[in-house]
């Protein structure tokens, strides 16, 4: 989920780089490869290992789980973000289930036993 091919930067940024506009979705889009690195980026370091770089020893029931916890934190870091964008009501709503998944997620990740049982080994 990272950039352009062979390279750590999104279309955004290439096209800011030599001074033209992103257009609103390129610009959305390199927000969310950001925050779903990050998101990444701290699954991995909770688990204690490279999650990305293990993923082809992890079944694909627990990718989407993977897939799961790291869009809903990633959604989180949007929402943060952005809070003018939502109504408080509706911000903090979705930021509690966020949440909720996310310290789900952080549980399992920090067992063992279950990363095992995922094909990942420590």
């Amino acid at each position: 989920m990272a950039g352009d091919e062979g390279t750590l930067a999104t279309s955004a940024q290439v096209i800011l780089a030599i001074g033209q506009n992103a257009s609103a979705e390129q610009i959305l889009e390199a927000n969310t490869n950001y925050w779903i690195l990050y998101a990444e980026a701290e699954m991995s370091m909770i688990a204690g290992l490279d999650l990305v770089a293990d993923i082809a020893s992890i079944g694909a029931n627990f990718l989407q789980f993977l897939a799961s916890v790291a869009s809903a934190r990633a959604a989180m870091h949007g929402i943060n973000q952005n809070q003018n964008s939502w109504q408080l009501a509706t911000s903090q709503s979705k930021l509690n289930v966020l949440n909720s998944i996310w310290e789900d997620g952080k549980e399992f990740l920090e067992n063992v036993d279950k990363l095992e049982l995922m094909g990942v080994q420590r």
